[in-house]
């Protein structure tokens, strides 16, 4: 996925074939993150998103972003840029990096398995996990977190988070409904 900022192309995508600590991978990436154990002890990243940055078509920065969380892949609502900055969220972490350098600001864990995607809420940003649903500030501050009755994952097709009108609507595995503030209150309990 490309996306135009300011005078650079910034590139964000899964490149699920890339073996760290091998020189015989496709790309070669200027920097690679990844705070995992060695692929030698039987542990590898789940999900591998790289970010490139080009100025006039010429490469200037590029970075490998590697978690072991649950997998996760690149679209819409995986990253967010603005103000000199690009936050991707990678298996269940958010990474916060400085534009161009991509060199890390600041990186958490927010839910305990999987982050799916984050949405920009007001001036702070709203992550839809598998188990609790957050805002976050640009800091990567909590300010609140809610938890359904089960995970936020729904089997029968129904869009598990929406931001409409003010409020936030979630539907949970079961097809419980829940309506919440931008405050995180709880303003509606809809069980299925």
């Amino acid at each position: 996925m490309k996306v135009g900022y300011k005078n650079f192309e910034i590139e964000v995508i899964d490149d699920e074939n890339y073996n760290l600590n091998s020189t015989d991978n496709l790309r070669q990436y200027q920097k690679v993150y990844y705070k995992g154990k060695n692929q030698e002890d039987g542990f590898s990243p789940t999900s591998k998103h790289a970010v490139i940055i080009r100025e006039s078509e010429v490469e200037i920065s590029s970075v490998l972003v590697c978690e072991a969380g649950g997998a996760t892949g690149i679209h819409d609502n995986s990253f967010i840029i603005e103000d000199d900055k690009i936050w991707i969220r990678v298996s269940n972490k958010i990474y916060c990096l400085k534009i161009p350098s991509l060199e890390i600001i600041w990186q958490k864990e927010f839910d305990q398995f999987t982050n799916f995607c984050f949405y920009k809420l007001e001036e702070d940003f709203l992550i839809h996990g598998e188990l609790e649903i957050f805002r976050i500030t640009k800091n990567g501050e909590i300010i609140w977190c809610f938890g359904g009755r089960d995970i936020w994952v729904n089997p029968e097709g129904s869009e598990e988070l929406i931001i409409k009108d003010n409020v936030i609507l979630l539907v949970d595995f079961e097809s419980n409904r829940y309506i919440l503030d931008f405050d995180g209150n709880l303003l509606e309990d809809i069980p299925k």
